[in-house]
């Protein structure tokens, strides 16, 4: 198997009986056998013990094994394959393009004490679910500085009476706005599919909080574009 490592420029691992893996290599395993990449660590992971193989093992069993190895959540975990993420957990893995010796690269967060110290229940899966809601909301507390500049660029038009600098910056005011409403409904989409487990406390409270805030923003800035459309429809009138 030298070749093969050599062609993905990686040494040939020595077998480890902790974990199976390798910093620098690993070696490309065979039928109903795959290798997952965390970190710049490769992991072989076989399932010639399951009836039917790569053909019945779905991407939900994957991830559980993912997580026994990596330690990353399986809230928080994306499976890359090619270059295309993995979205149906439902599926099994040959459906999803994982053949025998794939490389299945793994991302996410690995919870630490710290974090662990702000749920109720000590599970790293709700960090996991915690993790997700803040990546969302961190989008969300930065588009606040630019519904201010849409709020400052709306009165600028309404208040302006010169013809010529309404209409140069009409559209761009416009287009401001549609791309924020997008924004926020699509964090609002993104924090209604965060399913957390009812004995997720603080998860299920702080995706309250998001929902509310992206709520409040999108209706303020809806209010702010009709405003707008109704100030310069009546000027035309």
């Amino acid at each position: 198997m030298d070749h093969i490592a050599s062609f993905f420029g990686l040494k040939k691992p020595t077998p480890s009986k902790s974990t199976q893996s390798q910093k620098s290599g690993y070696t490309r395993p065979i039928r109903d056998a795959i290798v997952l990449c965390h970190d710049n660590t490769y992991y072989d992971v076989h399932f010639r013990n399951v009836h039917g193989g790569l053909d019945n093992v779905t991407v939900a069993q994957l991830k559980e094994h993912c997580k026994k190895m990596t330690g990353v959540t399986m809230a928080s975990m994306k499976l890359k394959v090619s270059g295309a993420y993995i979205k149906d957990d439902t599926a099994s893995l040959r459906s999803t393009g994982i053949h025998d010796g794939c490389i299945v690269q793994v991302m996410g967060e690995k919870p630490n004490y710290e974090q662990l110290k702000q749920t109720t229940t000590g599970n790293e899966e709700e960090v996991g679910y915690m993790i997700n809601i803040s990546k969302v909301m961190d989008r969300v507390e930065q588009s606040k500085e630019r519904i201010e500049e849409f709020d400052m660029r709306v009165i600028s038009i309404i208040e302006s009476n010169e013809v010529e600098v309404v209409e140069k910056q009409r559209k761009e005011v416009e287009e401001l706005g549609i791309s924020l409403a997008e924004l926020l409904m699509q964090s609002l989409i993104t924090l209604d599919g965060v399913d957390c487990p009812s004995e997720f406390i603080n998860a299920r409270s702080r995706r309250r909080e998001g929902v509310k805030l992206c709520q409040e923003l999108m209706d303020h800035v809806d209010s702010t574009r009709s405003t707008l459309k109704e100030t310069l429809k009546n000027r035309a009138e």
